[in-house]
């Protein structure tokens, strides 16, 4: 395989990650064509011109372009992917019941990618149809050395002072209401709002758990044992659940810290809706902004703080680009990223269910500026040597190239 079709023009975050792949797919001699999704008639004739039978594989996240999207899918004919016999690998950036509905009339060389070791065993056991290649964590990006001192001066989003960190404690995501969620909780009866809470009341309880544990051993309690197509269609209708619980931990870190009296800069969307806020002067809200701006503040913060996506084996991007940017990330658990960067690689790692130590772990980080420059060097040359998205393009190709 020479040639490797990718995509832009999408979820911002994803076109970011694929153009860093792509720029190691360059220097290992592949030639890369971004089929542009905002320009769909252009790109479509460019990427028949590209492609090449045998020569060719496309690399994807989160189905882009396996959508039957107008430019690469005709009714009655199929993908252009199975006219070439292209194979297709699917990075999926998401647990597989946020996908369910796109799980169907896929190319005939699909390939199933996940980000979480917990995902990938899910996968297999619902979806047993599909070809699951393997699992791959989210990476990280290093602004270039040698450019940052300047791309920073320029930013008008990033302020620059002498100590060189403008920030002590960042957040970089958006925030949803949890009232937002209320119309899903309660969109059938009462009776499955109350099964619904059952499960929310679950992993807040003890977060630990993942959806899947928790609504699975929920499902069987109220319906007996189900098969796997059945129960992975009633998973595919409880997403709300994963996002009203990781928007509950999301907002109740950020209160926590703030009400503790800590500064805390948030990058996105709906932080102004955060209730229970004592000292609102302690929440700096910036709005919500592309991934380069999110790395050069980073690069300006001593503390970056992580709520994990609800995953539990994986790793999140923001963990690695805080490290490699030069804030220590504090961090809840995963079995994954615990394996991979101990306890002060860059990291310090807190639990949800103890929440009540944040604040004096954020503080003591804060306290001593030699102990947080060390944390982030150990941090930094394991990142640097596993996890940007230079090494995780080397693994897709010797997948594809295999």
């Amino acid at each position: 395989m020479k040639r490797i079709v990718m995509f832009e023009g999408g979820v911002e975050t994803l076109a970011y990650f694929s153009h860093r792949m792509a720029e190691q797919f360059g220097r290992m001699g592949y030639a890369v064509f971004f089929y542009d999704l905002k320009n769909e008639e252009y790109s479509a004739r460019k990427l028949r011109k590209f492609l090449r039978m045998g020569e060719t594989v496309l690399v994807t996240f989160n189905f882009q372009g396996l959508e039957k999207e107008a430019g690469v899918y005709k009714e009655g004919v199929g993908y252009v992917w199975d006219a070439y016999k292209i194979p297709c690998y699917n990075i999926a950036a998401d647990h597989p019941y946020f996908y369910h509905d796109r799980l169907t009339d896929l190319p005939a060389e699909y390939h199933h990618i996940s980000i979480d070791r917990l995902q990938e065993a899910y996968f297999k056991e619902f979806y047993p149809e599909f070809e699951h290649e393997g699992f791959l964590p989210l990476a990280g990006t290093m602004l270039i050395q040698g450019e940052n001192d300047e791309d920073l001066a320029k930013s008008e989003t990033v302020c620059v002072e002498a100590a060189g960190k403008c920030y002590d404690v960042i957040f970089t995501g958006n925030y949803t209401k949890l009232s937002f969620f209320e119309p899903y909780i309660n969109w059938i009866n009462d009776e499955y709002a109350a099964f619904y809470r059952g499960i929310i009341d679950e992993l807040i309880e003890k977060p630990y758990q993942t959806v899947e544990q928790v609504a699975l051993k929920h499902c069987e309690r109220e319906m007996g044992k189900e098969p796997n197509d059945q129960l992975r269609i009633a998973l595919s209708k409880m997403i709300f659940i994963d996002l009203y619980v990781r928007n509950y931990w999301r907002g109740k870190v950020v209160r926590t810290l703030v009400n503790a009296g800590i500064s805390v800069d948030v990058v996105g969307k709906g932080w102004e809706e955060l209730e229970d806020i004592r000292y609102p002067e302690n929440l700096r809200i910036h709005p919500q902004t592309d991934s380069l701006t999110c790395l050069k503040m980073l690069a300006q913060s001593k503390v970056s703080v992580n709520v994990m996506p609800w995953f539990k084996d994986g790793a999140h991007d923001r963990v690695f680009n805080s490290i490699l940017n030069g804030a220590v990330c504090v961090s809840d658990t995963s079995k994954y990223l615990c394996e991979e960067l101990k306890e002060g690689e860059g990291v310090c790692y807190y639990e949800l269910e103890d929440i009540e130590e944040l604040p004096d772990k954020v503080k003591d980080l804060l306290q001593n500026e030699k102990k947080m420059q060390d944390i982030v060097a150990r941090g930094r040359v394991k990142v640097l040597d596993v996890h940007t998205w230079e090494k995780r393009a080397e693994q897709v190709a010797e997948w594809f190239e295999r």
